[in-house]
């Protein structure tokens, strides 16, 4: 899977996604519940399109990896996403809360880190209800 395969922020970020996973939520409001006769009563916000990506150095470049990890990681509320969605692409407002990297070895000219791993959750649904 060594192509572009993501935008972040207008961003195409010189690294190599190594695994792609995309996942739906079809989310209730506080309203949906069993009623007494224990039917499931839903009232549905909509679906949800999520994805969990992990990435690592491509071709050497550090730089780009290093990038990528800052920009992930900054106090942002929501990044405009570009992923690939059925033979399209899908762009929408996506947040991260939290995302892994293991060091792999400590050089004194350089830091060889492992791939990123993160989760990025939609703002709002995609498919609304109705």
């Amino acid at each position: 899977m060594d192509q572009q395969v993501f935008k972040m922020d207008g961003v195409a970020y010189n690294v190599s996604v190594t695994a792609l996973t995309r996942k739906f939520s079809v989310m209730d409001t506080d309203k949906s519940g069993r009623t007494q006769d224990g039917a499931m009563y839903r009232d549905i916000i909509g679906t949800f399109y999520n994805y969990t990506m992990t990435i690592r150095e491509r071709g050497g470049d550090a730089a780009a990896l290093d990038a990528f990890w800052q920009a992930i990681s900054s106090p942002t509320k929501s990044h405009v996403c570009e992923f690939p969605y059925g033979q399209e692409t899908l762009t929408q407002q996506m947040y991260v809360t939290s995302g892994e990297q293991a060091l792999k070895l400590m050089q004194p000219d350089k830091n060889h880190w492992g791939e990123i791993s993160v989760n990025f959750i939609a703002m709002k649904p995609e498919v609304v209800a109705g």
